[in-house]
């Protein structure tokens, strides 16, 4: 296990020296240049050169890389074009506590509903709930989330006047954000647990269990959901990843000053510090996501082994 561990922390250094240099080359192949941006179209170009000069822009692409990356190591992510040089790390510090409130409280919700809809799917085989399950579970993976966040805003804010729409600071604001990002992790939880007791149901000791007289519950509860719980762990592991990467999309719909509306706009800004940082952020996060998941793997199963 220790070997494992050391083996995968070490892999994690050139995925994310890999990543870091792919969003660097691609930011400024890209087309579009920060400082006329910046500046806009009746900029003097004498300004225009000296802010190039002053941000680096002017060097060579391996020399702005070089820097770039010496600045990292030491904690240093440099500072925002689009902002008047406001530091990076404060403007993460910022938005990254919303998204992490967003993203998880769409867990819990997408979790909390869609693992006992998934039991209950494979309980009740063929019943009107599995119907339901896998028909919310295929809506949920097919329709784009701007499409859910419309319908919201239509239906709960514009109609019914429930929710107030867009902004962050009060319960109300985050509840449609927080249901429609968890729409997507739910249909995925439902479906993958759903599949997995049913692929438990159909082995020889869960039909032992039952010939020898066991409470349905206990069969459930006590030997097909425990003998799931690897491929659901997977699932969690995958809704998470959903979460933090539909958070892009949702939190530009509602405005939501988080990591997901930083990054659309650093992209329009070719604000190229913030896009690397986001960029950067989000890898070691699933890479994260994915060791603690390998990890708990062989907590929870014992058979399994790592060389």
């Amino acid at each position: 296990m220790s070997q494992y561990l050391v083996h995968r922390l070490l892999f994690v250094v050139p995925i994310l020296l890999g990543a870091s240099l792919l969003v660097f080359v691609v930011g400024r192949l890209a087309p579009g240049d920060p400082v006329h941006i910046l500046f806009g179209d009746m900029a003097d170009p004498r300004a225009e050169a000296r802010a190039r000069a002053e941000l680096g822009l002017d060097r060579p692409i391996w020399q702005q890389y070089l820097r770039y990356l010496g600045r990292a190591l030491r904690g240093d992510l440099g500072v925002s074009y689009a902002f008047r040089g406001r530091p990076i790390s404060a403007m993460v510090g910022d938005a990254f506590p919303i998204t992490v409130q967003v993203g998880l409280s769409s867990i819990v919700v997408a979790v909390a509903a869609g693992l006992p809809l998934g039991v209950i799917a494979a309980v009740y085989r063929g019943s009107a709930v599995d119907r339901f399950s896998r028909l919310l579970a295929l809506a949920g993976m097919s329709v784009p989330s701007f499409v859910v966040a419309i319908v919201f805003i239509l239906v709960l804010a514009v109609q019914l006047h429930l929710l107030p729409v867009g902004g962050w600071g009060k319960w109300q604001q985050g509840v449609m954000p927080v249901l429609v990002l968890a729409l997507r992790p739910m249909a995925y939880v439902t479906r993958l647990t759903r599949t997995a007791m049913l692929q438990v149901f159909d082995e020889d000791y869960i039909r032992t269990a039952r010939s020898k007289g066991l409470p349905e519950r206990l069969v459930v509860l006590r030997h097909t959901l425990r003998n799931a719980a690897i491929t659901i762990l997977t699932t969690v592991g995958i809704a998470l990843s959903l979460a933090l990467t539909g958070g892009v999309v949702v939190e530009s719909v509602f405005g939501i000053p988080g990591m997901g509306r930083a990054a659309v706009q650093a992209v329009f800004q070719r604000d190229y510090p913030m896009i690397q940082a986001v960029v950067l952020l989000y890898t070691t996060i699933f890479l994260g996501i994915n060791l603690v998941t390998d990890l708990l793997y062989a907590v929870m199963n014992p058979r399994i082994r790592y060389h």
